[in-house]
């Protein structure tokens, strides 16, 4: 599986977006991450012609990890997902290790 960050190109844009023109209450995340979003364009790292490379790179190899993951921003956010696993399966590890049943 590729994991690409975010490429510099249109797609962030409003010409390639379709946003409604009336909002409802109670969706202010997604709102906040829409306007992110739309503060993006022309600020992303990724260079989509060697996004592009790498991505047919794979394909004709087939030399990948599982994950494949392209620019540091797809890097950090896989990091942040696993520190936030690993620190759910430790926060859980007492009662995990409580279900077996007990030997006499």
């Amino acid at each position: 599986m590729i994991e690409p960050g975010y490429t510099r190109t249109n797609f962030l844009r409003t010409s390639s977006l379709s946003l409604p023109e009336a909002t409802v209450a109670g969706y202010q995340a997604i709102r906040e991450m829409t306007e992110a979003h739309l503060a993006m364009p022309g600020t992303q790292l990724g260079d989509p012609v060697k996004a592009a490379t790498a991505i047919i790179t794979v394909a004709d190899t087939g030399q990948a990890p599982l994950h494949q993951l392209l620019g540091p921003d797809s890097y950090g956010m896989a990091r942040n997902r696993v520190e936030a696993l690993t620190s759910d399966i430790e926060a859980g590890r007492e009662l995990a290790f409580s279900t077996d049943i007990t030997q006499s």
